[in-house]
């Protein structure tokens, strides 16, 4: 994710955190009315944090027990995100690798009870839980309740919707499930919404309502890209009327291909070879340097991933979509054939929705 750098790693996941959770820790700090509030906020937010790592990392370690990769986990100031290589379509894994994130928010707070217990710490009610004062074990104690009880509302895309997603799935088709885990999801966000804005004046709920609608329609448009792919192979999208640029042409002639074409991406060859590929932001880059007099194979990439036209769609979607790349050669050995562009697979997904519609 962008604008987040690297902490440090558990049993090998990256743990990064967002710059705008530092803007989080500073509006914290500001908010106390005193030196003494202002760092009782920010270390009860740091801890807060701590806790949700471990209930991301509880979910990572049993996606990567059923062979799914986790490339990191990131803490944003509205909680913390696992990214996985892939969502699993099993649906008994998506019901473990769901639940076991409030299951550790509440062996967490099990844990911080026994200190509460032993340490004749007074248990005051929930409402009188403070962000800048009171008992920090026992503050903790109800966000870690909180934590796990609000991940299990059956709200897709949280973790309670994942699992309902995930039983659902055992009686029908996962693309049914996911759009009736959404609707269930986007409702219950709608609900949230005006709760948080005119019945408890928390615009804080209201702006974890927005993520929860917009997650969820995410996870929606994924799903439905993902069953409109599934069958189909490389060959069906491969564009073969595409421009390429040769090693000697200039900057300028590139720049004047990208403004007449729709191509945004050009392959580079020397001679029948394909030796590069002279992406949009590279043009961009050396026009914005003054750079339109040097030739193409001083600006192209030379190192740069292919495809074949027995490819499955989704697979290299996938991949491009995680690796950023909006354009992709389609190889027969040393032979180019044609070119993928995310443009051309979001073409082909509306009109298999259209002709779905029917």
């Amino acid at each position: 994710m962008k604008w987040s750098f690297k902490i440090g790693s558990l049993f090998g996941i990256p743990i990064k955190v967002h710059v705008t959770f530092l803007i989080l820790l500073a509006f914290v700090a500001l908010s106390g009315k005193d030196v003494s509030r202002a760092l009782y906020g920010v270390l009860f937010v740091i801890l807060i944090f701590v806790c949700v790592v471990f209930h991301e990392l509880a979910h990572s370690l049993v996606a990567r027990h059923y062979g799914h990769g986790v490339r990191s986990i990131t803490l944003l100031p509205i909680g913390g995100m696992a990214q996985m290589d892939d969502i699993p379509e099993d649906s008994r894994q998506e019901i473990f690798i769901s639940i076991a994130g409030p299951v550790m928010s509440f062996v967490i707070a099990g844990f911080l009870y026994v200190f509460i217990y032993f340490g004749d710490i007074p248990i005051a009610p929930l409402d009188e839980a403070s962000l800048f004062e009171g008992h920090i074990i026992l503050n903790l104690f109800w966000i870690n309740i909180i934590l796990a009880v609000f991940n299990i509302f059956p709200a897709f895309p949280m973790d309670g919707g994942r699992v309902l997603r995930g039983v659902m799935n055992l009686f029908m088709s996962h693309l049914k499930a996911t759009k009736i885990a959404v609707f269930i999801g986007q409702f219950f966000a709608v609900l949230l919404f005006f709760f948080g804005i005119f019945y408890n004046n928390n615009w804080w709920l209201a702006l974890i309502a927005v993520f929860i609608y917009l997650g969820a329609e995410a996870e929606d448009r994924m799903w439905a890209i993902r069953h409109a792919l599934s069958d189909v192979k490389v060959k069906e999208v491969v564009f073969k009327d595409y421009i390429s640029l040769n090693t000697g042409d200039t900057l300028k002639t590139a720049s004047d291909l990208f403004l007449r074409t729709l191509q945004g991406d050009f392959p580079v060859l020397f001679g029948d070879r394909l030796v590069g590929i002279l992406r949009r932001d590279s043009i961009i880059k050396g026009i914005n340097e003054g750079r339109e007099s040097e030739r193409v194979a001083d600006l192209m990439e030379r190192e740069f991933p292919t495809t074949t036209e027995k490819q499955k769609l989704i697979s290299l979607y996938k991949t491009m979509t995680e690796k950023g790349i909006t354009m992709m050669p389609v190889m027969d050995g040393e032979k180019l054939l044609g070119i993928v562009t995310l443009e051309q697979i979001g073409r082909y997904h509306m009109i298999s929705a259209a002709k779905e519609m029917k």
